[in-house]
């Protein structure tokens, strides 16, 4: 059936009209009126709403400022790092104006003094600071018998000017020996020395043995900064030998074939074994002189005999096996090994384990797959006394029971801890020896000192007071025998018989008036017992 029988059917013309034409739609972008709200545009359809927005802004002036036109002029400069210092250069610069001058000065201004500016690139034009010195310096401390002052003053030049790049030194280093001439006018017959072959390693050794020792002369080794000491040790410790061992070897591992290299990277790799095992048998060997030399036991072992005993016992020691980087004593299953079938498992574990840590160190760079590369144990290096005093560096057996403290405190503690006399006495022998009461730099060394010097101080103060009390005592005891000595005087002028005669109140007399004539002794007045011996004997005579 084809489709003129279904108009026929239909009743419908023979043939088709032809379909209408679709309209275009508008797909261009719809105009944005700025200004407007998204709904008012919304209310105009298809047609926008015809809505001119103002426009406020214009169009800038070309000349807002009115100022004049920048002048500029050639002016002449210098450039302070080329070495010529006749070359004067020019460049176009913005002029500047002339500061007014004041009238009555017209005279004092110096007419044709022009100072020329520098150039602003000299300041790129940095320098390395060698080692200087004098005729006296060198003859002190810069003699060598293999270098001359004319060669060592050649080689300073040479790092100057190339700014201490030792290979261009090195391959630009041709210095000849000045002529030694006999005769001053057969200038023919002058004898010229060879000049000895120097490698980079005789060039670098010579020049950083004289900066070292210059650097020791300019400023001594205890008011360095830590980077101008390091520095300093490092040029004084440089080894010519070490460094050319270093190249050669640098070298031979450049220049190795592959087949050499791997044998290289085989042979590290089984020393780290070795190395591990090595470690491993020492830890086992210190495990079993620990052991061995325990002391033995005193205790009752009783307790051990049965099966809640050893099971105790077994659970204290892998309690002190976890705090140990050791092998545990139990199996892999949890199991002791105590049996037959435990000493297997246990065997079979430590096979494991030492192929296990066999390959965990034998990767191709010697690295741990679980745990990455190695890290050694970096050795600290050990200063030297006189690095410990530079830095000060001090070490204690012990700290005490009072914990840190400040150095002021521990310095003025002697002094504060006594009493008020003690003090006075004490800061007056210091301005007498004309040191301050307070320290100015109380160093460690500084303190030191004072600490000293006041515990001589109270020492001598004690002295002092003890030797004063024992002088008072050895007064009074010479008092008391020079009082003795004039009683028994007194006493044997008594019992003499009488040269004159005369009546005994005579006698009494005499002694009276001995009695007043010495009525003390050494300033001192007698005592009542001295008083009372001679009262009982002037009684005794008159009866």
């Amino acid at each position: 059936m084809t489709s003129h029988d279904v108009r026929d059917m239909l009743d419908l013309p023979g043939e088709a009209a032809p379909r209408p034409i679709k309209k275009a739609k508008l797909t261009g972008p719809r105009p944005v009126l700025k200004g407007l709200a998204r709904e008012v545009q919304n209310l105009g359809g298809d047609n926008p709403i015809a809505i001119v927005p103002e426009t406020t802004t214009f169009k800038k002036k070309r000349f807002g400022s009115r100022k004049p036109a920048a002048k500029w002029e050639n002016q002449s400069f210098r450039n302070s790092a080329r070495e010529d210092e006749t070359l004067v250069l020019k460049h176009w610069r913005r002029k500047a104006e002339s500061p007014a001058v004041a009238p009555g000065d017209e005279g004092t201004a110096a007419p044709n003094e022009v100072k020329l500016e520098d150039s602003t690139f000299a300041k790129y034009n940095v320098k390395v600071i060698t080692a200087e010195y004098n005729d006296e310096q060198y003859q002190k401390h810069l003699l060598s018998e293999d270098w001359s002052r004319d060669e060592t003053d050649y080689l300073v030049s040479m790092v100057r000017d190339y700014d201490m790049r030792w290979p261009v030194i090195w391959d630009r280093y041709e210095y000849q020996p000045p002529a030694i001439t006999l005769d001053p006018q057969a200038a023919e017959l002058a004898i010229v020395t060879a000049s000895k072959p120097r490698t980079l390693e005789d060039l670098k050794a010579r020049y950083y043995s004289v900066a070292a020792t210059m650097m020791k002369v300019h400023k001594a080794p205890e008011t360095m900064v830590a980077a101008e000491y390091e520095l300093m040790e490092k040029m004084a410790s440089f080894n010519p030998q070490q460094e050319a061992q270093r190249k050669l070897f640098a070298e031979a591992a450049f220049q190795r074939t592959r087949e050499e290299a791997r044998e290289e990277e085989s042979l590290l790799i089984e020393l780290k074994r070795i190395l591990a095992r090595s470690e491993k048998l020492s830890e086992e060997r210190r495990e079993l002189y620990a052991r061995l030399d325990a002391p033995a036991s005193t205790g009752n072992i009783g307790v051990f005999t049965t099966s809640q005993g050893l099971q105790q016992l077994l659970q204290q020691l892998m309690q002190a096996d976890k705090t140990k980087k050791r092998k545990s004593l139990m199996g892999p299953d949890g199991t002791s090994p105590a049996g037959p079938s435990g000493l297997n498992q246990q065997a079979s574990f430590d096979r494991r384990d030492s192929t296990v840590r066999g390959e965990s160190i034998s990767g191709p760079s010697g690295t741990n797959n679980k745990k990455g590369p190695s890290q050694g144990q970096t050795e600290r290096r050990q200063l030297s006394a006189e690095e410990e005093i530079l830095y000060g560096v001090r070490h204690f057996d012990r700290i005490t029971s009072s914990g840190p403290a400040f150095r002021a405190e521990r310095i003025n503690k002697p002094i504060t801890s006594k009493s008020s006399i003690q003090q006075q006495k004490m800061l007056s022998v210091l301005t007498e020896l004309g040191i301050p009461h307070r320290l100015i730099m109380p160093t460690y060394a500084v303190g030191e000192a004072f600490d000293h010097l006041l515990t001589n101080i109270n020492l001598l103060l004690e002295q002092r007071k003890v030797t004063e009390k024992i002088q008072s005592e050895i007064n009074t005891i010479l008092a008391i025998k020079k009082q003795k000595e004039e009683e028994a005087e007194s006493k044997q002028i008594l019992r003499q018989p009488e040269a004159v005669s005369g009546s005994g109140d005579v006698k009494v007399e005499e002694v009276e008036r001995e009695k007043s004539a010495a009525p003390s002794i050494n300033g001192r007045k007698r005592s009542a017992s001295v008083m009372s011996a001679v009262s009982e004997s002037t009684k005794r005579q008159k009866k």
